[in-house]
């Protein structure tokens, strides 16, 4: 059965004007008391709290009967996210991703946005506010950057590849120089998934698999051509987000980077 999809555009001006309204009149100018720091030592700002709130208050006008899981809901109020295995469509939002780039004054920060049914995603967007970098999607669809179609899953290469990586995963892949070139720690989860869309990167590969950050991204990779999945090759499920979980341009790059990043005793 089609599900069908909200008005892109119209979540495409939202996620715009709260940029252009909420965060950049705070970047580079927040005030003492607007950053304050969450349990394991994340930053939240103003910002993120104000724009997921504003996000909150209208998307669901665009679906009758959807509902949202927002970043800073869940820290407030864990059973938020029991919301993504309920039958409503659901809207996972990252007001902000990277904060602390955006609360260092650092440019690399974005609003990631998911449109889920069912525990599927349906449709994506990330969008950057200081290059005004846009990447959307929709299933069946495929995903346009910057207004230009992506296709990827046609990587030839067969090494010498870049990426990020998180903790052990980073270490292993720097064990790897024949395979891996180079690997950068993660800093802002959309901004790497733009740059896998654009061909910046080959691949991402994360510990840490909170829907917010991980939901439009991964989908957009799959849906221009790249794969996504597990270490272990399981689906990666939103609403039990665990795992090691890598995303790569093409099949045959997933499976040569996992190959690396796959302990032996694993096998």
């Amino acid at each position: 059965m089609s599900i069908p999809l909200p008005d892109m555009d119209r979540v495409v001006e939202l996620i715009e004007t709260a940029a252009a309204e909420i965060i950049l009149p705070r970047f580079r100018a927040l005030k003492d008391g607007e950053i304050d720091e969450k349990d394991g030592g994340e930053l939240v700002t103003v910002a993120d709290i104000e724009t997921e709130a504003w996000l909150t208050q209208r998307l669901p006008e665009l679906v009758p009967g959807s509902t949202v899981v927002g970043e800073e809901a869940v820290f407030a109020d864990k059973s938020v996210f029991d919301r993504l295995a309920a039958d409503d469509p659901v809207w996972v939002i990252d007001p902000v991703d990277g904060t602390w780039n955006f609360a260092n004054g650092r440019e690399t920060f974005a609003v990631i946005v998911a449109y889920v049914v069912r525990g599927e995603v349906h449709a994506g967007w990330i969008y950057e506010p200081v290059s005004e970098a846009l990447a959307v999607g929709a299933r069946g669809d495929g995903v346009r950057l910057s207004g230009q179609k992506v296709a990827l899953g046609d990587s030839s290469a067969e090494s010498d590849f870049v990426g990020t990586a998180a903790r052990y995963l980073r270490e292993r892949a720097e064990a790897a120089p024949g395979t891996v070139r180079e690997v950068f720690r993660p800093r802002c989860a959309g901004h790497e998934y733009v740059q896998i869309l654009s061909g910046e990167r080959a691949f991402s590969a994360y510990t840490k698999l909170l829907p917010w950050d991980h939901a439009a991204g991964s989908f957009m990779v799959r849906e221009a051509g790249g794969h996504n999945a597990l270490l272990d090759g399981a689906q990666y499920d939103l609403s039990q987000p665990k795992g090691d979980m890598l995303t790569a341009c093409s099949h045959e790059v997933w499976r040569k980077i996992c190959a690396v990043m796959t302990p032996q005793d694993d096998e």
